[in-house]
């Protein structure tokens, strides 16, 4: 399974990035650091995303709250403009990712070191996209992590 892992990036933070991996089953295909923003993503879709090829998109789903004014809810215009590309995407939320999926398994798997990014956001994703396969099930995906840890243990 293809699964194109999307953390997306504030749409006002300059120093923001969006971090995008694909993924077949658990093995990289390849990824981006896109700069901050909707009009950035789109540019990136525009000149690379468009043309993948992939099972399902998943993005970080990113809760407004409203009580904390220094937060930055730009988040959600950045999701948007990704729902405008990829109109089937599915919002993912990440509660409970670091646990179910470890960082010693992303290392193992080869999803530990990119590219600099604002927040890790790659290796992010590419822990959003395991996180989902492992949440929903999706034996082959599971089955590839297993057999990968497998192979890297013999």
């Amino acid at each position: 399974m293809k699964i194109l892992a999307i953390d997306p990036s504030s749409n006002k933070i300059e120093t923001s990035t969006t971090g995008i991996v694909l993924l077949d089953n658990a093995k990289l295909v390849d990824y981006w650091v896109v700069p901050y923003g909707a009009q950035n993503f789109k540019a990136w879709f525009k000149e690379i995303g468009r043309s993948l090829e992939f099972d399902i998109v998943v993005v970080e789903k990113f809760e407004v709250r409203d009580n904390d004014y220094s937060r930055d809810n730009s988040v959600v215009e950045t999701i948007a403009a990704i729902e405008l590309c990829y109109p089937n995407l599915v919002l993912q939320r990440n509660a409970g990712y670091q646990t179910d999926i470890p960082n010693d398994l992303l290392k193992a798997l080869g999803l530990w070191s990119f590219e600099k990014s604002h927040h890790n956001d790659v290796r992010a994703a590419a822990r959003l996209g395991l996180f989902y396969a492992q949440r929903n099930d999706i034996e082959e995906v599971i089955v590839d992590i297993g057999d990968r840890i497998t192979q890297m243990a013999s």
